[in-house]
């Protein structure tokens, strides 16, 4: 059934959706100290692109949380499972983790002790990922299917609020301090965000099977918590399981690939460090915002596949805007509207995935299903990601845009079909 879009606008202001908002946020700050910070810090530093392309590999723990989500989904943590429940235990624990290795990254320096750099961020990586395995499965866990639009934006929402204060604030602080002094405020900042989640975040009401010891009965542990989550996906999704796993995997290649060299990329244009916060971060998250809300809607008022479609084909289109952008040089009005372009369709498409993914989800099994899923969404263009210094090495800017636009063409294809399938069963 297709509402108004005045009832779509109103099934934001409730409040459990401010607590996915919340979520967001908290998942968004550590992410953002690894990306456009990170990648800047390291530029100016002289760390070579092709360096700066590996080091976006760092993230892949994001991609290979499916690992240890069931471990997180099923392991109680001493005292603090009593106390603050399953869900919020591993939250706050993994909050605590990522303050410390961030007040790490703070105390070392690129060019004097970039290999203990490298691990610090690797333990921020993993910390953040097990944070996000807790943040994924509350945020489906606190709202109703109905709602699952709706909480996704929200999510989106705070996400890029995190990410506006991540790296805004983290490139004004260097630029006035220095980058030390940059991550130790994102650790401080971390450690407030723990304290607010003992305080305000709610453990979510769900159906809990009976604990099972991985001491005592390791085997049905290991049955219980990776096989049986697995085996519940691969039955439910069975007969259109591989175009499924296509979608997801493909999906964000366009946008992965032209990631890691676009801090890079306005470095060498001439773009300075203000210019950049103000333009490409300030404004451009404020963009994005636009576009997960309006992503928001559009499944709300219309459905999730509807709206993936759209997201696939605008990505794929704003991405040549930055070939474009690559002949005018250094041009402020010609970067506002190429990041105008970018990243509300980035925002847009960023909420018809999450929302999709966890409409795939079974509640008995949403933390574990829902990183399986998110690898699948994210790793295979990590790896892509990872080579994306070594192409613009080898054939310039302006046709590395050309190609990561053109690996946007599979997710169109792919949308296509799952939008038509779609359409026959409504008529049918």
């Amino acid at each position: 059934m297709i509402v108004s879009w005045k009832d779509s606008l109103f099934g934001y202001f409730q409040p459990r959706l401010f607590i996915v908002l919340f979520l967001g946020f908290c998942s968004g700050l550590p992410f953002g100290m690894l990306f456009d910070p990170w990648n800047f810090w390291l530029s100016e530093s002289g760390i070579n692109r092709a360096t700066i392309g590996l080091l976006s590999w760092i993230t892949l723990t994001y991609s290979f949380k499916a690992a240890w989500s069931p471990f997180i989904d099923r392991f109680r943590l001493p005292v603090l499972s009593n106390l603050l429940g399953q869900r919020r235990s591993w939250l706050v624990f993994s909050q605590i983790l990522i303050a410390f290795a961030l007040l790490g990254m703070a105390f070392s320096d690129p060019n004097e002790s970039f290999g203990i750099l490298v691990i610090f961020a690797l333990t921020v990586s993993f910390s953040s990922a097990t944070q996000d395995i807790c943040v994924d499965a509350m945020r489906i866990e606190l709202v109703s299917e109905q709602e699952l639009g709706e909480a996704t934006a929200m999510y989106q929402g705070g996400w890029r609020i995190a990410f506006l204060i991540s790296q805004v604030a983290t490139l004004f602080i260097a630029s006035f301090f220095d980058w030390s002094a940059a991550y130790a405020a994102a650790a401080f900042l971390m450690i407030a965000i723990a304290l607010f989640t003992v305080k305000k975040v709610p453990e979510p009401t769900r159906v809990l099977k009976d604990y099972i010891s991985i001491v005592n009965k390791p085997a049905l542990w290991f049955k219980e918590s990776y096989l049986e989550p697995f085996g519940d996906l691969s039955k439910r999704l069975k007969g259109q399981l591989f175009f499924i796993i296509l979608l997801v995997a493909t999906y964000r290649f366009s946008d992965m690939v032209l990631g890691p060299m676009a801090m890079p990329f306005y470095t060498e244009t001439g773009f300075t460090k203000e210019e950049v916060a103000l333009i490409t971060n300030a404004f451009g998250i404020m963009v994005t915002l636009l576009g997960a809300f309006a992503g928001g809607l559009f499944i709300y008022r219309f459905n999730i596949i509807k709206t993936l479609l759209a997201g696939a084909i605008l990505v794929c289109l704003t991405n040549l805007a930055f070939a474009v952008l690559d002949t005018i040089g250094h041009d402020l009005m010609a970067l506002t509207i190429t990041i105008a372009l970018d990243n509300f369709s980035q925002g847009l498409a960023g909420t018809a995935l999450i929302a999709y993914l966890s409409s795939l989800t079974s509640q008995n099994f949403t933390a574990t299903q829902y990183a399986l899923l998110f690898s699948l969404a994210t790793f295979p263009a990590k790896l892509l990601a990872g080579s994306s210094g070594f192409i613009v090495n080898s054939m310039g800017y302006f046709n590395f845009f050309i190609y990561a636009a053109c690996m946007g063409l599979p997710a169109i294809s792919l949308s296509l079909y799952f939008n038509k399938r779609a359409n026959q069963h409504i008529v049918s």
